[in-house]
């Protein structure tokens, strides 16, 4: 013979699984701020980064810029990450622009968004002279 703490959830277990026992637990989002675009930035030819970069991100009547920003220097290396359009899914082109580079544009570049966060889209801007 079955217990009746046994018999509750096992109950709800099989309802579930035949598709009639459907709890909706709700989801805990973070407070971070994911950036939709994040745009890894270096020359070219040597694959180091500019001196300073400006990204541009449009999507319809949205603009968003950031920079001119220079380099980072971490334990393994020096970056130039740029991010831009925080928390905004959309389609976007996307252009940098550095002093003595021809500008990088990318077009219909699609961030698009979770229930909490947008799904954020990495982009190697490789800038040429």
């Amino acid at each position: 013979m079955m217990n009746s703490a046994f018999r509750l959830p096992c109950v709800c277990a099989c309802a579930f699984a035949l598709g009639a026992c459907n709890p909706s637990f709700p989801v805990a989002c973070t407070p971070n701020i994911l950036f939709g675009l994040n745009v890894a930035v270096v020359d070219s030819l040597t694959n180091a980064p500019p001196p300073s970069a400006t990204l541009i991100a449009r999507s319809a009547a949205y603009v968003d810029s950031v920079g001119p920003q220079s380099p980072t220097t971490l334990v393994t290396g020096v970056f130039l990450v740029l991010s831009a359009a925080p928390e905004r899914a959309g389609t976007y082109d996307v252009t940098v622009r550095s002093p003595g580079y021809h500008e990088w544009t990318r077009t219909g570049v699609r961030v698009t968004a979770e229930e909490c966060h947008v799904r954020p889209v990495a982009l190697n801007a490789r800038l040429q002279k």
